[in-house]
C-alpha cells in the first residue's frame, strides 16, 4: 500500500470510529484519546490527521462528500448525463450515503452553524469539493454544447456548491413521510436552476442577487413550507420561458 493510501485509509478508519464513540458516548465525552485507542494509532499520531475534535467532524462530512462526488462521478455513462441528471444523482448518492448517520449529520450542522468557522468558506473543504465538481458540470456542459457562454463561472459554481449543502441542511430538518418535502424540494429547484442557466437568465443575475442568496440560505432552508411555496410560486412564473 502507497504512503498516500495508508494515510487515506487511517483518516477514514479515525473519522469512523470517532463517529461510533460520538454517537455511544456523546461528543463532549469522548476524548482524542479515545478514538486514537479506538483507532489503534497512537495518542500523538492522531493530532498529525485531527488537531481537534471539530476537525474531526470536518473529516467525516468532507469524506462523506467525496465518497458521494466519487460515486455518483463512476456511475454508468455519467459523462453523457446533462447537468441536472448530474446533479440529481449526486444529491441522492449523498443522501443515500448520510442516512445511516442522519442524526449524527444534523449534530454535526448544528454544531457548526453556530460557529465562526461554518461561517468561513475557505476552511470547510467540504464545500469547495462541491463547487469543484459544479464547475466540473458546468465545464462539461458547455463541451456539449448543452451551455453557452457561462459568465461568472467560478461565482455559479460556488453557488451550486452551497445549494448542495443548503439541500442537506433542508433534509435534517425534513420530518415530512419518506423525505417527500426534501424530494419535491429538490425536483422543483433543479428544475429552476436549469431553465436559468439554459435561458441566459443568469446574465442578469446582480452580485448582490448572490450574495443574498448565500446570506440566507440556510435560513430559508429550516422553513420547509416556506420554501416549498416560494419554489411553486417561481416555477409557475418561469413556466413559459423553456
Amino acid at each position: 500500500m502507497k504512503m498516500s493510501e495508508k494515510k487515506s485509509a487511517t483518516r477514514r478508519k479515525i473519522i469512523n470510529q470517532a463517529v461510533k464513540l460520538f454517537s455511544e458516548s456523546g461528543y463532549e465525552q469522548t476524548t482524542m484519546k479515545q478514538i486514537a485507542k479506538a483507532a489503534q494509532i497512537g495518542d500523538a499520531t492522531i493530532y498529525k490527521y485531527f488537531p481537534s475534535k471539530e476537525q474531526v467532524l470536518l473529516g467525516f462530512l468532507e469524506l462523506r462528500a467525496l465518497d458521494a462526488i466519487e460515486r455518483a462521478s463512476a456511475t454508468h455513462e455519467f459523462e453523457y448525463f446533462d447537468l441536472q441528471e448530474k446533479l440529481q444523482l449526486l444529491i441522492d448518492t449523498l443522501l443515500e450515503s448520510l442516512l445511516p448517520d442522519r442524526e449524527f449529520v444534523a449534530f454535526c450542522m448544528d454544531k457548526f452553524s453556530q460557529s465562526p468557522l461554518f461561517m468561513m468558506q475557505d476552511a470547510l473543504k467540504v464545500k469547495v469539493l462541491f463547487q469543484e465538481a459544479m464547475h466540473g458540470y458546468l465545464t462539461a456542459a458547455e463541451e456539449t454544447g448543452e451551455l453557452t457562454d457561462i459568465p461568472f463561472k467560478s461565482s455559479i459554481s460556488n453557488l451550486l456548491g452551497e445549494y448542495v449543502f443548503g439541500v442537506v441542511f433542508y433534509w435534517i430538518k425534513d420530518d415530512s413521510e419518506e423525505f417527500s418535502n426534501t424530494t419535491q424540494m429538490v425536483d422543483l429547484s433543479l428544475g429552476i436552476v436549469s431553465v436559468v442557466l439554459s435561458s441566459g437568465l443568469i446574465n442578469k443575475v446582480s452580485e448582490f442577487a448572490g450574495f443574498m442568496f448565500k446570506a440566507h440560505l440556510f435560513r430559508m432552508m429550516s422553513d420547509s413550507d416556506g420554501v416549498l411555496s416560494m419554489l411553486k410560486g417561481l416555477k409557475s412564473g418561469m413556466a413559459g420561458m423553456r
